[in-house]
């Protein structure tokens, strides 16, 4: 998660575990899938922000991320603009950590919903949300939580390539954490798979990240690890 303040900002929003960045650089690794949402503070002048979002927005394909903008004044029509421009949320400028959490987590929701009730990935071939497992025929498969999440966001978008950092969200991995916690992840999940032929179905596309091959897919080298 990126943190970036215009000049019209007399302080950026009070969060640190986000990364301070210029502007254009998180224009540029927002664009590219290198993170997930952006805190963007700014004055009462905002439109080196509206300027800055509406670029954002023109991205083509893919999801976008989200943006919560800080401003000294939520009402005022600078705050519409911002809302307007692409704006995800508002919020005070000196919003405490607690209330920036609580919007960061209703953000991520609405980008990757949490697994609920069940996801059938192929006849005989179900997730489970309520007891974290993968039904195989008359089989359960128990997943450890992060695996299952993986398994989960893979299966929901079926052949569609997900970057790591939009797996690192639905994993819900710290900011922090290891550069290759998910290509870890992957691996674990693959070892899980083995013993039931299923480990060449989660492909890597070297380069964009990973993918759920259909099963009716040719599976090629890229599924090893």
């Amino acid at each position: 998660m990126l943190r970036l303040h215009f000049s019209s900002a007399q302080a950026p929003c009070l969060d640190s575990n986000s990364q301070p960045v210029a502007t254009d650089e998180a224009l540029q690794r927002l664009q590219t899938g290198d993170a997930w949402a952006a805190l963007a503070a700014s004055g009462e002048d905002v439109g080196a922000l509206t300027n800055w979002l509406m670029r954002l927005r023109q991205r083509v394909g893919g999801r976008l991320p989200g943006v919560i903008v800080f401003l000294p004044d939520c009402a005022s029509p600078g705050a519409m603009a911002a809302l307007k421009a692409g704006a995800d949320a508002l919020l005070p400028l000196d919003s405490p950590p607690a209330l920036i959490r609580i919007q960061l987590a209703r953000l991520r929701e609405r980008i990757t919903p949490q697994p609920e009730g069940g996801l059938r990935l192929d006849p005989g071939l179900e997730l489970d949300s309520q007891t974290r497992s993968l039904r195989i025929g008359d089989q359960h498969l128990p997943l450890p939580t992060q695996q299952f999440h993986l398994l989960w966001t893979l299966g929901a978008r079926p052949g569609e390539v997900l970057s790591t950092q939009e797996l690192r969200l639905a994993m819900d991995v710290p900011a922090r954490a290891r550069a290759d916690t998910v290509h870890t992840a992957v691996a674990r999940l693959r070892r899980h798979l083995r013993p039931h032929a299923l480990d060449q179905r989660v492909q890597t596309v070297h380069g964009a990240g990973y993918r759920w091959a259909a099963a009716a897919e040719p599976t090629d080298d890229s599924a090893t690890t």
